[in-house]
């Protein structure tokens, strides 16, 4: 028996197709169902409602209770069942466990999945999925050779397990490509000295599945960034001798087609017919180099129904990929008419927006941010990230920025970004504030995907009503006839914000016992503690509501001031009469 073993921590909306001949044990997909079932998280919940109440234990309560509110409105939200999900991830990963779970990711406690060493130490510590752990190890020890998948890093304490557990009358081998891309660095590691590292291994081909479904021929096919794709549009015919470039093989069990595959990549600049190749046909959404949407009938033909795209800038008629490249906007531009193409063949683009690009200063993405909203140019911008530079890429790669190069820790063995200085770049200092107020000014109006999982990008928000723009400050002095200042505009309906729950503690979130009432948004990840006599009448607001209506008890002027504060504080979804 051959036995292809998926750890966790990984995406938990994708399934793969099973390879022929070998039996898919999905650790990851089993560790999910049971967590995130109805009645586990209730159980969950009742054990630290009836247990001793702490500050830790009071904030997973917060977190579970919020979660399963989220998932019993029901609200058809797609985004809001993630981060439901994502919250119950973060309640059941705090300590004595190991490891941190997010919806998109996994933390060591005290320590890097970049340093091999970490890894190392926190495998053996309990894990949230330590169940499904043993449970695996159980069929791990009947087989006649396992392989484990590595998509990545966040699934390598799993697989350190593991591969522990793993007897030597069973033959271990590491593949995918996390492995590929770290295997001097893994086969040097105590739990990995006797794995082999398979080359002739196809890549998986994951598919977008809901949790309790298993994948289909209808299911839509996701490109990992990994993939490295950038869709082509083949050579126009010519009467003159040319090459070739369909014929040509590629390096490995991969489609044949247009040449350009970085080392690590499976498709890399390719053209429809290698994707079709790679998809079987099946429409598909992932992530794209930019230059594809030159290639509007490519991507077309190709099956995506959603292409993602990254950018760091976006200015006056042009806007700056990833690399640093330039693409033209506007009359003079093609990319414009490309988008606009994609559109109305039914591919929606997504992009995401990398933050602290060199030589890209605040003021560049304060203009930046002013352009996407009054002059949108992509279908949507579903979050705003720390740029990185890839430890697996050269400064080739990045020419396009000029960037100095710099070698990550030296400790860091298994380093999956390097350093880069160059003038007119924010200081790593401001980046976490200067990103946060990005992203918070940009979803005001279309909010940001729950996390960077595959499910999230197929769900575009819907649009939310503009916030009206304060008045301009003027001082009394110059105000005619001394008259005060204007009013900033105020709400006149309002509603509780979708991925807000209101929830009874028995303590407070200190661990003070006395019943406590808290707002929790699980989009912004901020609680907010309320009195008693409000907890009920901000579960009341389910639909907009007339803010004399919903707040008829409260006097002027504290209505309008607790409105402005609940306004402020994310609580409630303001409308503004037009």
């Amino acid at each position: 028996m051959k036995l292809l073993v998926l750890p966790p921590h990984r995406d938990l909306t994708l399934a793969p197709d099973g390879p022929e001949g070998w039996e898919v044990v999905d650790v990851a997909r089993d560790f999910f169902r049971r967590v995130l079932a109805p009645e586990a998280l209730a159980r969950e919940a009742e054990a630290r409602e009836d247990g001793p109440a702490t500050a830790q234990t009071m904030r997973e309560l917060l977190l579970l209770r919020a979660a399963q509110a989220l998932l019993e409105r029901g609200s058809g939200d797609a985004h809001a069942s993630l981060r439901a999900w994502g919250a119950v991830l973060k309640a059941l990963s705090g300590p004595p466990s190991g490891v941190r779970l997010e919806l998109d990711g996994l933390e060591l406690e005290g320590g890097t999945t970049e340093r091999s060493a970490d890894v190392l130490r926190v495998a053996g510590r309990p894990a949230p999925y330590t169940e499904e752990l043993a449970l695996a190890s159980e069929r791990i020890v009947q087989a006649e050779r396992v392989r484990l998948w590595l998509e990545g890093a966040s699934q390598l304490p799993a697989a350190v397990w593991l591969a522990r557990v793993c007897p030597a009358t069973v033959a271990l081998e590491l593949a995918g490509p996390f492995a590929t891309a770290h295997r001097k660095v893994l086969s040097r590691m105590s739990a990995f000295h006797r794995a082999s590292f398979p080359e002739d291994v196809s890549p998986l081909r994951w598919r977008v599945v809901p949790l309790e479904a298993e994948p289909g021929p209808e299911s839509l096919v996701w490109l990992p960034a990994w993939m490295g794709l950038e869709v082509h549009a083949p050579p126009p015919p010519s009467e003159g001798p040319q090459m070739d470039f369909m014929s040509l093989e590629r390096e490995g069990p991969y489609p044949r087609g247009a040449p350009g595959r970085r080392p690590g990549q499976i498709l890399g600049e390719a053209f429809a017919a290698d994707v079709r190749a790679f998809t079987g046909g099946a429409p598909w959404a992932g992530h794209v180099g930019f230059m594809s949407l030159y290639a509007p009938e490519a991507l077309v033909e190709s099956g995506c129904r959603v292409a993602i795209v990254g950018f760091c800038t976006l200015g006056e008629g042009h806007v700056r990929d990833l690399d640093g490249w330039g693409h033209s906007l506007g009359p003079r531009g093609a990319l414009d008419a490309h988008l606009q193409r994609l559109r109305e063949a039914g591919v929606r683009v997504v992009a995401e927006w990398w933050v602290g690009a060199p030589r890209v200063d605040e003021a560049v993405l304060e203009e930046t941010l002013r352009r996407l909203e009054a002059e949108p140019l992509f279908d949507w911008v579903a979050g705003v990230h720390p740029f990185q530079a890839g430890a697996g890429r050269t400064p080739r790669d990045y020419r396009g920025w000029y960037l100095d190069w710099g070698d990550p820790p030296a400790d860091h063995d298994l380093a999956r970004t390097r350093r880069f200085e160059a003038p007119g770049t924010v200081p790593p200092a401001r980046l976490p504030e200067v990103l946060e107020s990005l992203d918070g000014r940009l979803h005001r109006h279309r909010l940001s995907s729950p996390g960077r999982v595959a499910g999230a990008y197929l769900h575009i928000p819907p649009s939310r009503e503009p916030v009206p723009a304060p008045p301009p400050q003027v001082e009394a002095p110059e105000m005619p006839g001394g008259a005060p200042p204007p009013e900033p505009p105020r709400p006149s309906r309002v509603r509780l914000e979708q991925d807000c729950a209101v929830v009874r503690l028995p303590a407070s979130l200190e661990g003070v016992p006395g019943e406590a009432w808290y707002v929790a948004n699980l989009r912004t990840g901020r609680s907010l503690a309320v009195e008693a006599w409000l907890a009920p009448l901000l579960e009341a607001l389910r639909g907009f509501t007339p803010v004399e209506e919903a707040f008829a008890g409260v006097p002027e002027p504290r209505r309008a001031s607790l409105v402005d504060t609940l306004v402020g504080e994310s609580t409630l979804e303001p409308r503004f009469k037009t």
